[in-house]
């Protein structure tokens, strides 16, 4: 039927990643909101057990999304993305420490991105879904063009033997 579970096992793990980056940006909004070190250490639990499906999962999904010809330079280009907040986050979150005298706002920042970039990916399968009945109804309208061309060319003979017309169809390769 019409669904993104036509679109293959890619789906799934997209939707693992998804929840990965959420499961990321909640964990690091938490870590003010532990009261004590047992809170503190069962966020910390939770952020390693998202971080490492996040890393683990990365090459299947870029193979998935961009081909086996691309993934090298699609993983590439994801960490040197990736490179960009993990450089200017901690000198920002120091200006927002020194300035507000707490790290709170800079925590409830860090966990924005990873939540936005998981409702970015969210997208994703729509947009696959989107290209691959464009392509099916492309096949679609291709053939019937096709058969047009051929009834366009082909004409009425009289076969001998048979005693009623047939079609003859001319061929242009």
């Amino acid at each position: 039927g019409d669904c993104f579970v036509c679109l293959g096992k890619g789906v799934i793990a997209l939707c693992v990643w998804v929840a990965s980056f959420v499961v990321i940006g909640l964990m690091s909004m938490m870590i003010p909101l532990c009261q004590d070190f047992g809170g503190l250490i069962a966020v910390c639990l939770f952020m390693g057990l998202f971080d490492g499906c996040f890393i683990s999962i990365m090459a299947p999904v870029a193979f998935e999304l961009v081909g086996s010809e691309n993934v090298s330079q699609a993983i590439g280009f994801l960490l040197g993305l990736m490179s960009i907040p993990m450089t200017a986050g901690p000198p920002i979150a120091g200006f927002l420490r020194d300035s507000l005298g707490t790290y709170n706002l800079a925590f409830y920042l860090a966990g924005v991105p990873p939540m936005v970039g998981g409702a970015i990916l969210c997208t994703i399968p729509w947009i696959q879904y989107k290209k691959l009945k464009r392509q099916q109804a492309l096949k679609a309208s291709a053939g019937d063009t096709a058969a047009k061309i051929l009834d366009a060319d082909s004409k009425n003979v009289l076969v001998p033997g048979s005693g009623e017309p047939q079609k003859e169809y001319a061929s242009s390769i």
